[in-house]
């Protein structure tokens, strides 16, 4: 089959990143013989700057290509209005490179973003090509769900637009998948369509780097050099530091741990509110900011560590955001404070304990029940890593991906 994948903003293989979903799935559907075109953004929603000043297709193997659509409007802040013109100058590009090419047999559409999926949607039905859409995120319901209830009407007539688009992309789409049952929901419910076999949930997962040959001796000094101390229980958190998480409840927690030598938690990210969080943590020397770090990097420090932190705001969304996999592949019991999908699996398979978002006696005392019982956090971590493998491997979910492609369409 010919087959375009539909992803702005998943970090790049191509260029040394970590594959993400779209990143897998391009990779496994090519060596099974399916020609597959990968249309990304040529602006790094990561680092914040420019691949390339202009559309641009890379051939990345026999079976891959990947066209980069430009839009000359970047954006700092995740939240902006240059983000939003550059979703829309990204969806303009996509219109008119699309026309000049061969049609696909099948489109895989990432939702968000909603001005690129709903012309994705658009050009599947004018061409009479089938559109699954694949639901990440909660848009643009995750802008109205935190804003009082007096003023949710005037969020709603602001954002009109979006609304509307998001009803046509799933009224209209051949199939909507999903990464959890309730963002399948979701999307089934803002759609005037009923749940069908097409219609099915397929987790994040999470790719396993094969590499035993990775030299950790250069990013064991680095981290070192910044205070890592592999005697004590690390406690991590790696992700961006973005507006639904909350390190301020972990910052506090371990102010008020200081009198404890043997943990130390880490850090690792970067974004808009890290000069908060470094700023609310000065003084404190048990806790580590290693800002972005390389491949090698996240795998040392996911050996190294001993529980991974889930640190997200009262009311955040994510239902089995990528983060859980990640620790899990690592063997490392996990502490979260989301009350979805992850607080069900991690009490299902006793894997990790939730606290109370932004309650920081709640997460100090679930904290302890891991830290103080070595047998309980040894046990968590190895039935993480034993449920990974059985169920949530990037092998596995990618591979029923593929058979569903090609089976369904």
């Amino acid at each position: 089959m010919k087959i375009w994948l539909i992803m702005s903003g998943e970090p790049l293989a191509l260029y040394g990143e970590r594959p993400h979903r779209v990143g897998i799935l391009s990779d496994m559907l090519a060596n099974k013989g399916h020609y597959v075109t990968w249309w990304t953004t040529t602006f790094d929603h990561q680092n914040k700057k420019y691949f390339y000043n202009e559309n641009k297709s890379v051939e990345v193997s026999d079976n891959l290509k990947m066209y980069f659509l430009h839009s000359n409007v970047e954006y700092k802040k995740n939240i902006s209005f240059d983000r939003i013109f550059n979703h829309k100058q990204v969806s303009k590009s996509f219109i008119s490179v699309a026309e000049e090419l061969d049609k696909p047999d099948l489109i895989f559409c990432a939702f968000p973003t909603i001005d690129l999926a709903y012309e994705a949607t658009i050009f599947g039905k004018d061409n009479n090509i089938p559109v699954i859409i694949d639901v990440r995120d909660l848009w643009p319901d995750i802008f109205l769900d935190p804003l009082p209830k007096m003023l949710k009407p005037i969020g709603k007539i602001l954002l009109n637009s979006y609304i509307n688009k998001t009803k046509y992309i799933f009224d209209n789409s051949s199939a909507i998948t999903a990464v959890s049952d309730k963002y399948l929901e979701w999307a089934i419910d803002y759609s005037k369509r009923c749940r069908n076999s097409n219609d099915q949930v397929f987790p994040l997962g999470y790719k396993i780097d094969l590499d035993d040959n990775l030299d950790f001796e250069v990013s064991k000094l680095k981290f070192k050099q910044l205070g890592l101390n592999e005697s004590k229980t690390l406690i991590w958190f790696v992700g961006t530091f973005g507006h639904t998480y909350n390190l301020s409840t972990v910052i506090k927690a371990a102010r008020a741990l200081k009198g404890r030598d043997d943990i130390q938690f880490v850090f690792t990210g970067d974004g808009e509110k890290m000069d908060e969080w470094s700023k609310l943590a000065q003084g404190l020397d048990n806790i580590i900011f290693t800002g972005w770090v390389d491949k090698v990097g996240l795998s040392y420090l996911s050996k190294v560590s001993d529980i991974g932190l889930m640190s997200y705001k009262k009311g955040a969304p994510q239902g089995l955001p990528n983060k859980i996999f990640e620790y899990m592949s690592s063997g490392l019991p996990i502490v979260s404070s989301l009350q979805t999908e992850t607080k069900d699996l991690l009490l299902t398979e006793d894997i990790g304990l939730t606290y109370i978002a932004d309650d920081v006696d709640d997460f100090i005392y679930n904290l302890k029940l891991l830290i103080d019982n070595k047998d309980k956090l040894k046990g968590m971590g190895d039935r993480a890593k034993l449920v990974f493998y059985d169920k949530y491997s990037s092998a596995i979910i990618y591979e029923n991906m593929i058979n569903y492609f090609e089976k369904k369409f």
